[in-house]
């Protein structure tokens, strides 16, 4: 499957993380997405302020899969950020746009390093393979207590470390991938 990547050119991949409030159809909170522009990983995040701002940000992330031939790339995607956020599309009316490729690293990962590394979450990999060493990182478990805490008091605080956790998502997902795609394609 991960072969049938190479078929797409680099600029169609879109590279999509999000938080969320919680499991089991709570609101989405940032929704990280990534594409390359000029050979650049450039990334797009969309965080709400307010849980009425969600409709919007999910309108913004779809339009970023309107090109011509996009192909999804997510890490855990198929079981967690693609239902997720066609059931939160379907709360508000929207139809679902899954209807794409979708490259799922998290699976490729499997197949490739599971007798090389004891764990294979995204943060895992990126240590091992990619040699990157988050610190203050929040915990994506911790994701909501940060964002409620910003919700009572209003104080911005909270969200920096939400969004930069985010953001080294995405950019950890796109570069595994890519190593991934040259692993196949016989270049690293």
């Amino acid at each position: 499957v991960l072969g049938a990547a190479g078929l797409h050119e680099p600029g169609d991949y879109v590279f999509l993380d999000i938080e969320t409030m919680g499991l089991f159809s709570r609101p989405i909170i940032l929704f990280g997405v990534g594409f390359l522009k000029q050979n650049q990983l450039v990334v797009r995040q969309y965080l709400i302020r307010d849980i009425p701002e969600e409709q919007a940000a999910l309108m913004a992330t779809m339009d970023h899969f309107s090109s011509d031939n996009p192909a999804l790339v997510t890490f855990n995607g198929k079981a967690f950020d693609a239902p997720y956020i066609s059931d939160r599309l379907a709360y508000y009316g929207m139809r679902a746009f899954f209807g794409i490729p979708h490259f799922d690293v998290l699976h490729f990962s499997r197949r490739r390093w599971k007798n090389e590394y004891p764990s294979l979450r995204l943060s895992a990999l990126e240590k091992e393979i990619l040699n990157v060493h988050r610190g203050d990182d929040v915990p994506g478990q911790m994701v909501p207590e940060f964002y409620e805490s910003y919700l009572r008091s209003g104080n911005s605080g909270p969200l920096v470390p939400i969004v930069e956790h985010n953001r080294q998502d995405v950019v950890s997902l796109s570069q595994l991938f890519f190593r991934l795609l040259g692993d196949v394609n016989g270049h690293c």
